[in-house]
Parts: C-alpha cells; sequence; structure tokens
C-alpha cells in the first residue's frame, strides 16, 4: 500500500507527515496565546524536539484546539498551569503522566483528562451522563484485559502493534457495560482513546482489540483532517450506512468504513493463529465484512475524494481484497450459517431504506 493509510506500520509515512502538519498548527496557536513573556521566551528557548514532545502530548493540544475555537478562559487556564511544570520540571504533575501504563505497552490506563468534550456523549448507544469511571471493576483489572487485547495484536501483527504504541498516549476508561462495548474518539482529540470494559462476555479481550482499531483508525483520519479534505462532498446528503441505524453523510460512511476494515483483517489474522476460535465472533467477523463491502460500494459510487482520500479508498479496497483472500485461504465460512449472517446484512439494509427513503446507496 502507497502511504499505509489504512493498516497501520511503524514509521508510516502518513501520520508521520500529517503529524508533523499538526505540530505546525500547534505552534501557531501557542504563539497566538497571551503568556507572560518569560514564560513564552522559556518554552521557546528549549530544543524544538522538547518543544514538540509537549505540544503534541494530547492533553496539551486538545486544550489548544478547544481555545483557538472558543477562546476558553478554562482551557487557558489549565494549559498554563501544565505548561508551568513542564518548564519547571515537575514532570510528575502533568495529566498526561498520571497513573500507570498498561502492560507490553507505552500507553497510560488513566481518569486524568484535560478534554473539555469528554463529558458529551457522541455516540447514539452510549448511556447519557457520567460515562467515564471504572465502575464495577478495579483499575488492576482494566489494566489486566487491555494487557491482554495488546498482547493478541502484539502477536498477530506486530507492526500494528507498535505503530498503536507510536500514536496512542492514554485510554480513559468508559465504565463497564454488560453485554455491550462503548468506545468512542473525539476529532479535537488527539492520542486518547475513550473504550470500554464489556462484562458477561467470555471474550472481553476480542471487544477491545476491536475497539483499539476501530477508535484508533478514527484517530487517525481526525488527524489528518486537521490540514486537508478528505472528500468534496455536500454534507447534508445523506447515505446508507451499513453500521448505523439512520442514514448518514458520506463523510460517516467513510469513517466506519476505515475503521472496520483493518479491525476485519487483524481479527482474521487472530483467527489464522488460533487464538480466536468462538463461532460467534467468526459470525461477526464475516457480518462485519460483508457490511465493509456495502460501505465501500457506497463510497466508490457516490464519495467525491481529495487526493489524500483516494489514497485511503484505494488502501481500504487493497485490505478488502486481502480479507478475502485469507477467508477463502482458511475455508473461514464453512462452519458458519451463511444464510443468518446475510439475513442480518439485508435487515439492517431494508430497515434504514424503510426509515429513511431518501437515502442513497
Amino acid at each position: 500500500m502507497s502511504q499505509e493509510s489504512v493498516l497501520w506500520y511503524e514509521n508510516n509515512i502518513l501520520v508521520s507527515e500529517y503529524r508533523e502538519r499538526f505540530y505546525r498548527i500547534l505552534h501557531e496557536i501557542f504563539m497566538m496565546l497571551p503568556l507572560s513573556a518569560p514564560m513564552k521566551e522559556k518554552f521557546l528557548a528549549l530544543e524544538e524536539y522538547s518543544q514538540k514532545h509537549f505540544l503534541l502530548v494530547s492533553d496539551i493540544s486538545t486544550l489548544l484546539l478547544n481555545f483557538k475555537n472558543f477562546k476558553s478562559d478554562s482551557s487557558l487556564h489549565k494549559f498554563i498551569w501544565e505548561l508551568g511544570h513542564y518548564l519547571d520540571g515537575t514532570i510528575n504533575l502533568l495529566s498526561s503522566n498520571a497513573w500507570e501504563y498498561i502492560e507490553w505497552t507505552h500507553i497510560r490506563l488513566t481518569l486524568s483528562d484535560n478534554n473539555p468534550d469528554n463529558s458529551i456523549v457522541n455516540h447514539p448507544d452510549h448511556e447519557n451522563g457520567g460515562m467515564l469511571w471504572w465502575w464495577d471493576k478495579k483499575p488492576e483489572e482494566w489494566n489486566k484485559i487491555f494487557a491482554q487485547s495488546f498482547s493478541i495484536i502484539r502477536e498477530v501483527n506486530h507492526d500494528f502493534f507498535m505503530e498503536l504504541q507510536d500514536m496512542v498516549q492514554k485510554i480513559v476508561p468508559m465504565k463497564t457495560s454488560k453485554d455491550v462495548h462503548n468506545s468512542c474518539t473525539y476529532k479535537e482529540c488527539f492520542w486518547t482513546l475513550y473504550l470500554g470494559y464489556t462484562t458477561g462476555t467470555e471474550f472481553p479481550e476480542l471487544h477491545i482489540v476491536e475497539a483499539l482499531i476501530h477508535e484508533s483508525s478514527h484517530n487517525k483520519l481526525n488527524l489528518i483532517m486537521q490540514s486537508q479534505r478528505l472528500h468534496n462532498n455536500d454534507y447534508n446528503l445523506k447515505y446508507y450506512s451499513p453500521y448505523r441505524p439512520d442514514a448518514r453523510h458520506i463523510h460517516g460512511v467513510l469513517l466506519w468504513v476505515h475503521a472496520l476494515v483493518p479491525a476485519v483483517y487483524v481479527l482474521l489474522q487472530a483467527a489464522e493463529k488460533w487464538l480466536l476460535t468462538d463461532i460467534q465472533w467468526k459470525e461477526k467477523i464475516i457480518l462485519y465484512h460483508i457490511k465493509n463491502k456495502l460501505g465501500l460500494n457506497v463510497l466508490k459510487k457516490h464519495m467525491k475524494p481529495t487526493t489524500i482520500g483516494l489514497t485511503i479508498l484505494e488502501d481500504i479496497i487493497e485490505v478488502i481484497k486481502k480479507c478475502d483472500s485469507m477467508i477463502q485461504k482458511m475455508k473461514f465460512i464453512e462452519s458458519l450459517d451463511m444464510s443468518k449472517i446475510q439475513g442480518s446484512a439485508k435487515r439492517h439494509f431494508l430497515q434504514v431504506r424503510e426509515e429513511y427513503p431518501g437515502v442513497q446507496y
């Protein structure tokens, strides 16, 4: 793949390029902040590496973007507090250094979070209010289950595992939830994932594997969109989205397909190494794959991609082909009830078409 924009790899050219562009945006915002002259001068006297390291921290960049967009005094005061500790060397007091790393990783699992939007529910299936917390599992149990999930990814796709270490700085818990996995990201909060802990299931670590890939993929597109458009479509036009109960604009379709295509690929790799043998999960993987193809058809037919958008679309197509090849090679569907899986996809399609008669597909 040309720029590795769907499947993540160590030293990803695309991610590195757009992270550098984002740093330049953050630096420009910093220069406009009403800071004291000594504080600003002390920061600018640091080596560029140190400036970049600080500004690209999730807890810092989200404050800068919030101040730029809303002139928030609260975000400015939090930024000054963080910068003061960074400059005087008391970095153990920075929000980004709260709590401990998940085993196997350089990623922290913590409730410490400066994102001003983190109390806003941005997914239709999430409960309203108080969504960030450990709930009925102890922090050590959270760390253990996330360590299991990262261990699976490390074993089946080491390059992807290394890319996660480079891109994700922390994970904020979204409580436990029986039989449902809650997860989300925010378009102006990078390097932070908000993930739940599914209880009432035999394989909670697989829910987390899927969510890690899913939400980190959203994070990647959010990063790119800070400096470039992905398409030139009208946001008022609605299209069929195989993953949503409602009709979505083309960007919503792209977000979902871009997130679930690599998820299917990595989960198939797990099945190939016998780390995923559960029949229900196999059915879910094939259902995802069918929906990915439906979503791809919508994108190919209706998306008006920019140059970078076309690169991403081409990578999606290539990874779907890889998934087709793996499914055929492993004889993956031989033990599955395909009529049940295809029926589920068809029912969703008919339901959306009935409730949104003007939807394009």
